[in-house]
């Protein structure tokens, strides 16, 4: 009963010690401890060194560890896949972000610089890590290219973060693009040469029109790739006929 009473009489103290921002005074040190880290938030994520990240292997260490663009995950459940000796194992202990897309899987070839980079390959770069998000635990950061010894972003981090953002914007103008002006339908031959088409879903873009095989040019350049244009979408860009294509043809062949 006494514990009891101790303990009530604890919490009690607790509250009018939150009301007063008085706790010290009014509460046991043991007690106040207690109830002060069960308040705080859960324990920040680790931080790695680069050295330190590679006894994460399986062999020094049991678990298998692996770091993308300075995100750490644990992969330890997928060691047949990434333990020693499998297929995936080069990217144990490391941070190898380049080689996800260079398929390189050599020592001397392990790279985590990635800024230079395209837009294409860095939005398959950010499906790796968000692949990694869902299927394994991130456990940290790695201190180094990506992360500070406080894990806050470097420099070089927010440049490829920069990056990214631009490539994902690009690539939702070009899915605009795309649905402004639906690509043609496209296949070769050696016997008829390359025959371009529109039907009402042409380049994956399901409409209520067709269209017919035009030239769209890129603005300020003379590239140009074939897309479907009808009266709805005719007035939106840089347009030409294709040589030798009937004006109202939804198929043409054209020269290469």
């Amino acid at each position: 009963m006494l514990k009891k009473a101790v303990i009530f009489t604890s919490l009690l103290a607790l509250l009018f010690a939150v009301w007063t921002d008085r706790a010290s005074d009014y509460i046991p040190t043991a007690v106040s401890k207690f109830f002060i880290q069960s308040s705080q938030s859960p324990a920040t994520e680790v931080l790695l060194t680069a050295q330190e990240l590679q006894l994460y292997n399986g062999k020094d260490r049991p678990q298998l560890y692996l770091s993308i663009l300075g995100e750490v995950f644990d992969v330890t459940k997928g060691a047949k896949h990434y333990g020693p000796g499998s297929q995936y194992n080069f990217f144990v202990g490391k941070d190898a972000s380049r080689n996800f897309i260079t398929g390189k899987f050599n020592d001397k070839d392990a790279s985590d610089l990635v800024a230079d980079l395209s837009h294409d390959d860095l939005l398959s770069l950010k499906k790796w890590k968000q692949f990694y998000r869902k299927e394994y635990t991130k456990v940290g950061k790695l201190i180094g290219t990506y992360y500070d010894e406080n894990g806050q972003l470097t420099p070089q981090g927010k440049v490829v973060k920069n990056r990214m953002k631009a490539a994902k914007q690009k690539e939702r103008d070009e899915d605009l693009q795309k649905r402004i002006f639906p690509p043609c339908n496209v296949e070769w031959s050696q016997e008829s040469g390359t025959r371009v088409w529109c039907t009402e879903l042409s380049g994956g873009i399901s409409r209520d029109w067709i269209g017919v095989p035009r030239q769209l040019y890129e603005a300020g350049s003379k590239l140009y790739r074939c897309a479907c244009i009808s009266d709805k979408n005719k007035e939106l860009g840089s347009i030409r006929e294709y040589d030798g294509c009937e004006p109202t043809s939804t198929s043409c062949f054209i020269k290469t």
